[in-house]
């Protein structure tokens, strides 16, 4: 039995991974901010709003992952080649991941002196979520490579990839004399490839300028540039990325070369007892003796 589910989730509650009768109300409660599709034995079983157009979130890193891969094959990125911790922190905005990348790095027991694979920033962007590691691997990989990927793997909802991560330092732009207010509706009106260029902006700083995070602060983010940092993000829908999945799956669509590094940096949770007996690789059941 193979089965592979997907959901998008605008989730404005805190509703526990684990908790699957508390997705299900939240989808239940806010049929306008969730999609699901469930695709069992290579057939579609169930599609809820599949074709909804979506922020993503971390789920738009499934793509770098791939075009991580795709150059690690070509041999243009060595996946074991150490990088300083340090050139990773560039590009670390605190208060901004939910802890994700001080999580990742006490996983690996690394300090901010030490340094780590590019196979090892991969699997923290995937595992740990860490925005740090995403911004560092979309300026190694290349934004036009990553997009790459939506044309080739045939998408039919996808915005093309950003520095996104760096939308979130939008306060550290706002003019002096204009009041936060004025700057979020300036924000918000502002055309989207306008709004891109600024997020460049700000990633080229992150990278080259030391003390410009030094000029952000979370008590400086209200809530309405939240939003549109939110509302921003790289979208597209639950039936691309479901079928996304099914090619990361199916062990048949990737070259074995490519499948054997998105699964390093994937597959994650087969580490655990548990999943091992339960799965042959995740979303495919072991057969039952």
């Amino acid at each position: 039995m193979i089965r592979l589910i997907f959901i998008l989730a605008l989730v404005t509650t805190h509703v526990s991974a684990q908790n699957l009768d508390g997705i299900i109300k939240f989808i239940k409660d806010n049929p306008k901010k969730a999609s699901i599709v469930l695709i069992e034995n290579s057939k579609e079983v169930l599609n809820f709003k599949g074709n909804q157009l979506m922020p993503l979130a971390s789920a738009a890193k499934t793509i770098i992952a791939i075009e991580f891969s795709n150059q690690v094959v070509a041999k243009k990125i060595d996946a074991n080649q150490s990088i300083a911790i340090s050139d990773l922190s560039k590009y670390y905005i605190p208060f901004t991941d939910g802890g994700a990348h001080s999580a990742w790095l006490k996983s690996l027991q690394k300090k901010k002196a030490d340094s780590v694979s590019l196979l090892q920033i991969a699997q923290g962007m995937i595992r740990f979520s860490s925005n740090a590691n995403t911004e560092y691997l979309e300026d190694l990989l290349g934004l036009a490579n990553i997009s790459r990927n939506i044309r080739t793997l045939k998408l039919q909802q996808h915005s093309p990839y950003y520095y996104f991560t760096a939308g979130a330092l939008m306060t550290c732009l706002k003019p002096d004399n204009l009041a936060e207010s004025i700057w979020a509706k300036q924000l918000e009106a502002m055309p989207i490839n306008e709004y891109i260029k600024r997020c460049e902006t700000n990633h080229i700083k992150l990278k080259t300028d030391s003390t410009f995070i030094k000029t952000f602060s979370t008590v400086n983010l209200p809530l309405a540039v939240q939003k549109i940092w939110s509302d921003r993000l790289v979208a597209s829908n639950a039936t691309d990325y479901a079928n996304i999945m099914h090619k990361i799956n199916s062990r048949s669509y990737f070259k074995p070369a490519i499948q054997n590094i998105i699964d390093q940096i994937m597959e994650w949770p087969m580490v655990y007892p548990g999943n091992q007996v339960a799965f042959k690789h995740l979303g495919q059941l072991k057969k039952k003796s």
